[in-house]
């Protein structure tokens, strides 16, 4: 059974308070996980997932909301140590889900949004493997997840930023597949195509919604929960023979 595999192990989320992250923290809160999530700036976010994780019947015993900037090795290390002391120093799983998106003109895309959007897309997740692999040396089944997206398999021209740090997070999925295999530490992604999230402003969600029709075989955008399916399921021993590999949660949209 997926509940019994994951009852009681930790789990850190990264961006886990709105969207598909989230999605991914209810997910594994109501299969068992103790599940320390991660937010940046938006306090909102984050009272509203208490008040939500409280709806499954969740108590704080279960779950750590923590402000931290992925960008900032500083910022990790006190959230993977505040994770370590409030239930030990065996974390099973990581969800690397924080990412920011700006669209925009590709010619008014200035040196300061690039760099913020690779730092957090890009340097966050590196940062954590660092941290947290070793910790998953030696444990039963550990296995790390990045959320990437379509635009990092197809470009983005109206975030070329966002698509450049998830094509290089899928590259680097692979390459920590790589290292982590020997470490007994499986390393997936998941790649969301058009899903309806906060990170989508709602001026565009409608006209999306409509492109939708033509655009993706399954005619309509996905939620965050069908997203939050796939990441349990790679992080399950449903799926202990499968590592550098990234599932499409698209509709079909890619192929």
């Amino acid at each position: 059974m997926i509940d019994n595999f994951f009852s009681g192990k930790i789990a850190l989320v990264t961006g886990g308070t709105r969207g598909i992250g989230k999605a991914i923290s209810r997910a594994l809160l109501s299969i068992g996980c103790n599940v320390s999530v991660s937010y940046a700036h938006d306090e909102q976010s984050a009272k509203a997932a208490r008040l939500d994780f409280e709806t499954l019947g969740i108590t704080e015993n279960n779950y750590l909301i923590m402000k931290s900037d992925v960008s900032k090795r500083d910022d990790i290390k006190k959230f993977v140590a505040s994770s370590m002391e409030k239930w030990g120093d065996s974390i099973s799983f990581l969800v690397n889900n924080a990412g920011v998106l700006e669209q925009g003109n590709f010619f008014e895309l200035t040196e300061e949004q690039w760099d913020y959007t690779l730092a957090t897309n890009l340097k966050g997740p590196f940062f954590l493997c660092q941290e947290i692999m070793p910790i998953m040396t030696g444990l039963h089944e550990p296995a790390i997840v990045n959320i990437v997206s379509i635009g990092g398999q197809t470009g983005g021209p109206k975030a070329p930023d966002y698509a450049a740090s998830k094509a290089a997070l899928i590259c680097f999925t692979q390459s920590m597949a790589r290292i982590g295999a020997p470490m007994g530490i499986r390393v997936n992604a998941v790649s969301p195509g058009w899903i309806k999230t906060g990170i989508i402003f709602e001026e565009i969600a409608l006209e999306m919604t409509k492109e939708a029709q033509s655009k993706i075989p399954m005619k309509r955008m996905g939620k965050p929960e069908e997203v939050a399916d796939a990441v349990v399921f790679l992080l399950s021993s449903k799926a202990s023979y499968i590592t550098g590999h990234v599932l499409n949660v698209n509709g079909g949209m890619h192929f």
